[in-house]
């Protein structure tokens, strides 16, 4: 064992007396062909060396499993969910008969701090593993989204190809019949007037397919009866088969009466054949005709869903975007939900990549609509401000959880059951807004979670950041000044206990400077020897400002929060910036300063070290 594991890299380096402990703490394990060594989802215990054969590494995704690697001899499998503290993210299933090391999660701990070397080489691979696996996960994910949307597609053509298909069979027995029918009028030989009469009730039947007759059913029933009966008195043979299309003309008793004027004997029998074998033509035909141009709708939305023949970057209809992915999602769309759109006609045209924005969309509405389990309701709604577009995503979900919500954008994590999603949509969707210089955030709560998108008309255009400034005017270095000689007392929200994060870094060094801290975390009982509170609310004691250590998206609850308790000044720390909540503050009358480090503020403007 020894001898091997000194082949291995990650524990080439380590001093002979470490590897001697580690192969004593390692344990040999044996499995079978087929047989399952770990599971996705499962919490991992155990890390493995191979020492012989062959483990294939598979994720479900999409509905089916994915290779994402095969291991042999002298790798290390089973790492990332002990060093994460995480659940198995991918299935160990051995290929071939397999010999192993098992080394349990305390004791790679050990070896991880006492072996730089061994920390550098489990580094390196889990970096590249995870490049690896989001490479194939990613097609895996544009796999099941064009599977989602081929599903959705193929069910919004299915109804208009088959009303047009029936339609086909149906026009080729009416015009047998219509053939029929229209020799009899030749054998009758109608006068001049009367083929003139007849032309008028041709345009009449092809008004009437366009344009119905409004009738309740009850309505419909006894005018129907009514027709039958004048049929059956006049003679008109089976005139129960022509009841209702006289009726779709719009045709009474007094009508009737007027066609039997115009057409006496025979020829009545021969022109009610005519007119109700011509109607059915002309309705079989507008029937085809809404189901082609339904078919033609549909192919529309999709080529400009996916911006075919278009360069890169165009110029984009955020409107026409929106609603052609609706229409790719129509499927979804069950009759417990119902969708509102409240769209700004004065948005122009931006700039960006159309078919990726689409994708953002498509993944957004794709997760609220499995959100509601198929009931509630989804409401979209657009605003323009400034050189700024807003797209408002909201649903009436269950919400998202605090602690879900926090890694909602994080590559491969996912709340679906395993095989339902890869954890890399709601990222894709993060990073195509970054690339465009926009911004997305998430705001839940039971009954309400909106997905707010932010994009520049013209991202091309944008150094990210600088609109965002001029919007909220600058804070100048005096007034800075000002505010910190002020303060008396800090309520610091997301604050921290790990000694090497800014968010206790920062408070420790303003606590010795004097400044009274008040620690906001719900994690936390106690905090630098204070007492942690959950929120603001609860602190009930005079807070001169607010210092965020939160992500942007939780920034408007804390400035509400901050309104509701009379804080003077919200201090967003370096990294952290939201327009509309510094806008919703400023409104209140606060003072607010964003992306800008106290503690170096703080020394650099009072000259401490």
């Amino acid at each position: 064992m020894f001898n091997f594991l000194k082949k291995v890299p990650l524990f080439a380096d380590l001093p002979d007396d470490d590897l001697d402990r580690l192969c004593a703490l390692a344990t040999e394990e044996k499995i079978s062909a087929d047989e399952v060594l770990f599971t996705e989802g499962e919490i991992g215990e155990k890390t493995y060396v191979i020492m012989s054969g062959e483990i294939d590494i598979l994720k479900e995704s999409g509905g089916r499993t994915v290779l994402l690697a095969s291991r042999r001899a002298g790798e290390v499998i089973g790492e990332m969910s002990l060093l994460d503290q995480a659940p198995r993210f991918a299935s160990g299933v051995a290929k071939t008969e397999s010999d192993l090391l098992a080394i349990s999660h305390k004791n790679l701990e050990n070896l991880l701090d006492t072996s730089p070397s061994a920390a550098r080489v489990m580094l390196s691979t889990i970096t590249n593993r995870l490049r690896s696996t989001e490479l194939i996960l990613l097609q895996s994910e544009k796999m099941a989204q064009l599977g989602t949307l081929t599903a959705g597609i193929a069910h919004e053509l299915n109804n208009p190809a088959s009303a047009a298909l029936r339609g086909a069979v149906h026009l080729q027995s009416s015009i047998k019949l219509f053939q029929q029918v229209y020799s009899q009028f030749y054998a009758l030989g109608f006068s001049t007037q009367q083929w003139n009469r007849s032309a008028e009730l041709q345009e009449l039947a092809q008004r009437r397919t366009a344009q119905p007759v409004d009738l309740d059913s009850l309505g419909r029933s006894d005018r129907e009866a009514e027709i039958e009966d004048w049929l059956d008195d006049n003679d008109v043979e089976d005139g129960w088969k022509y009841a209702s299309h006289l009726v779709n003309l719009d045709y009474q008793s007094a009508d009737l009466d007027d066609l039997k004027r115009d057409f006496p004997g025979d020829g009545l029998r021969v022109i009610v054949q005519w007119l109700g074998t011509l109607f059915t033509i002309f309705s079989v035909l507008e029937e085809i005709h809404q189901g082609t141009s339904r078919i033609g709708e549909i192919v529309k939305s999709l080529k400009s869903y996916v911006y075919l023949d278009q360069a890169p970057i165009q110029t984009i209809d955020l409107h026409e975007g929106l609603n052609n992915t609706l229409v790719m999602l129509r499927s979804k769309f069950k009759s417990g939900i119902t969708l509102e759109r409240h769209y700004d006609e004065n948005i122009p045209q931006i700039q960006g990549y159309g078919s990726e924005l689409n994708q953002v969309w498509t993944n957004i509405i794709d997760n609220a609509v499995d959100a509601m389990d198929e009931k509630g309701s989804i409401t979209i709604t657009t605003h323009l401000k400034g050189n700024w577009v807003y797209i408002e995503i909201e649903d009436s979900g269950p919400g998202i959880p605090d602690h879900v919500r926090e890694k909602l954008f994080s590559p491969f994590f996912t709340t679906k059951p395993m095989g339902k999603g890869t954890g890399l949509g709601l990222n894709i969707s993060y990073n195509i807004i970054q690339k465009h210089k926009g911004e997305i955030k998430v705001f839940s709560r039971p009954g309400k979670t909106c997905f707010s998108v932010r994009l520049p008309v013209n991202f091309e255009d944008v150094e990210r950041g600088k609109d965002d400034f001029t919007a909220v005017h600058q804070v100048s270095d005096d007034h800075l000044k000002d505010i910190l000689n002020a303060t008396k007392s800090i309520a610091v929200v997301g604050i921290s206990d790990r000694k090497n994060a800014p968010a206790h870094s920062v408070p420790v060094y303003l606590q010795k400077q004097g400044y009274q801290i008040f620690p906001v975390n719900p994690k936390y009982e106690h905090v630098l020897g204070e007492r942690a509170y959950p929120n603001l609310l609860a602190v009930g004691e005079s807070v001169d400002v607010v210092l965020v250590f939160r992500r942007s998206e939780f920034v408007p609850e804390i400035i509400q929060q901050a309104i509701e308790i009379g804080v003077k000044v919200v201090w967003m720390q370096e990294g952290i910036v939201n327009l509309d909540a510094a806008e919703a503050a400023k409104d209140a009358g606060m003072e607010v300063i964003m992306d800008t480090c106290m503690r170096a503020t703080h020394q650099r403007l009072l000259n401490t070290s």
